[in-house]
């Protein structure tokens, strides 16, 4: 009797729930995320003729509740912070960024918490489970969790400003376009302070490959789906305490995330991710379950016209340096655009080291 195979059918048919489930959630997050970019949008234009005031622009024009949310909370964080409608559009905005940003797509694959105006969040780390069958009438064994030795989630926050001109935002394609350029101005920040090894500063939380040396890849040889087995093997078997039977994410830089995917065995489940902060040949191999963020409140968006500013990823903090002037200095008002500033209150660390292995210059 003809067919696939029992384990292919049942491959099949989870791949077609979880399309269906991502499906329901991004248009969920969809529709959170037009929220928060019709507030920038109602900001930015409330800049451009001070005649508008935001909060009726945005009923004028929309019937979207949570986008006076938005704006309030703008005004007031604190206020707000604890709505979950707020909190919802954050996670939504998270999981945008994932066509721009790896990180972003492990982030919403780990567990995501809020902070809701505490100091910090306490996460409990991970330990394996004790536990047995017993017979009727005997003790039950008692697992105590870790809850003081996990990370500990501090609030930072990353900012990225957007330019956009005066037409941009009158014309009728105002919504992707403040939304392409708010993904494109906030995902590869996330990317390069997540995948760094950077220790934790006051400005910005711990990269995730911070105090973690990368194991040795496989010796370069003639075949290299033989070379990348070995090495994802390697990799697999350091974080299996943690990873169980799945949950497994690679991301990888865009060399070797191209040869991953052109390489790995069609039976092969885990994701693969592609982040150019990485340096070429680099592969890092994440239990999911072993990231831990926070995020809180909504992103928050104001407007201006600056007749300075330093358009540059790395600005001076001052536009003139003992007599140098910083290099490229723009105007927005001159150029007739505003420049949207965006600070989301977002932070990270993993739950135990145990649950990360990387490995820089692989072979294939």
């Amino acid at each position: 009797m003809g067919g696939q195979p029992l384990s292919a059918a049942l491959s099949n048919a989870q791949r077609q729930r979880n399309f269906r489930e991502r499906r329901a959630l991004y248009s969920d997050q969809g529709v959170a995320v037009a929220s928060l970019v019709r507030a920038a949008i109602a900001t930015g234009r409330a800049k451009i003729d001070n005649t508008i005031k935001p909060l009726e622009f945005a009923r004028q024009q929309w019937d979207d509740s949570r986008v006076e949310l938005v704006l309030r909370a703008a005004v007031n964080p604190t206020a707000l912070s604890n709505t979950p409608a707020l909190t919802q559009i954050s996670f939504a905005f998270l999981r945008a960024l994932a066509p721009m940003s790896a990180g972003a797509d492990l982030l919403a694959r780990g567990i995501e918490l809020s902070f809701g105006c505490a100091a910090s969040i306490m996460v409990p780390g991970i330990a394996i489970p004790v536990a047995g069958f017993v017979g009727e009438g005997k003790p039950i064994p008692v697992v105590s969790a870790p809850t003081s030795a996990g990370a500990t989630l501090l609030p930072h926050n990353v900012k990225a400003i957007a330019v956009l001109t005066n037409e941009m935002l009158r014309s009728s394609n105002a919504e992707t376009l403040v939304r392409d350029a708010l993904i494109q101005s906030t995902g590869p920040a996330l990317d390069q302070v997540l995948f760094s090894a950077n220790a934790a500063t006051s400005d910005a939380p711990a990269g995730i490959l911070n105090g973690i040396a990368p194991l040795t890849p496989a010796a370069a040889g003639p075949i290299k789906g033989e070379i990348l087995v070995d090495d994802l093997q390697k990799l697999a078997t350091a974080i299996g305490p943690v990873s169980g039977n799945g949950g497994i994410v690679l991301v990888a830089s865009p060399d070797a995330a191209a040869a991953l995917v052109m390489r790995l065995p069609a039976s092969v489940e885990w994701p693969v991710f592609t982040s150019a902060s990485l340096s070429a040949r680099t592969v890092i191999c994440i239990a999911a379950a072993a990231v831990a963020s926070a995020v809180e409140g909504v992103p928050q968006i104001e407007a201006g016209s600056y007749p300075a500013l330093h358009f540059d990823t790395q600005p001076s903090e001052a536009v003139d340096i003992g007599g140098v002037m910083a290099r490229p200095m723009y105007s927005t008002y001159q150029s007739d655009e505003v420049a949207l500033r965006l600070r989301w209150p977002i932070s990270w660390a993993l739950r135990t080291s145990a649950g990360l292995a990387w490995m820089n210059n692989v072979n294939w």
